[in-house]
């Protein structure tokens, strides 16, 4: 969940279905801003991996938002306008939405957080983003991106002998981020 100061308004991700957009002091009734993909593909049980997978797609689902929906974050822009920014988790991507709801909320563009050597992997399966849109020294001089990285790459020694899968974060300069979505 995300909340927009300047227009009151509350954005909440529910991860198999999309974002939802709703007055923060709760007198509206919830929007949907946009579905994930898989919203409306029914589960099936599989008798011989006593799973449930996928069944048919009835086409009822978004574009741009791979379910789960996660890591709603504000990027408010120095003029107020500005963008509200989701973790696409499913596809690895993150998609920008105008944060104007008399827009509602136009879909703007994606990116992917992608590895910038062979040390240093991108961001896959992120559970939670913030920008901040401020200078920060040499490094960020156009602000930040933080996004968490669910599958940390390369493998962290576990201590014993083996390895272990972990978790980061990935930082991003703001100014990539706005160069990378032609904001």
């Amino acid at each position: 969940m995300v909340v927009d100061p300047a227009t009151g308004t509350l954005y909440t991700g529910q991860e198999d279905i999309g974002i939802w957009r709703v007055r923060a002091d709760l007198t509206t009734k919830p929007v949907l801003v946009d579905k994930v993909r898989e919203f409306g593909v029914p589960g099936v049980y599989d008798e011989a991996t006593e799973e449930c997978t996928a069944g048919a797609d009835p086409g009822y689902g978004g574009e741009h938002l791979s379910a789960d929906v996660e890591g709603l974050t504000l990027f408010q822009e120095s003029d107020g306008d500005g963008y509200l920014l989701a973790s696409s988790q499913g596809d690895d991507t993150f998609a920008l939405y105008d944060r104007e709801v008399s827009e509602a909320n136009e879909y703007e563009g994606g990116f992917r957080v992608v590895a910038a050597s062979a040390t240093l992997d991108g961001s896959q399966e992120c559970d939670g983003a913030a920008v901040l849109n401020a200078p920060l020294g040499s490094r960020y001089p156009n602000g930040l991106l933080v996004v968490q990285d669910g599958h940390e790459t390369p493998e962290v020694p576990d201590g014993e002998g083996g390895t272990r899968t972990a978790t980061g974060f990935k930082f991003v300069d703001l100014g990539d981020v706005v160069d990378a979505a032609d904001m």
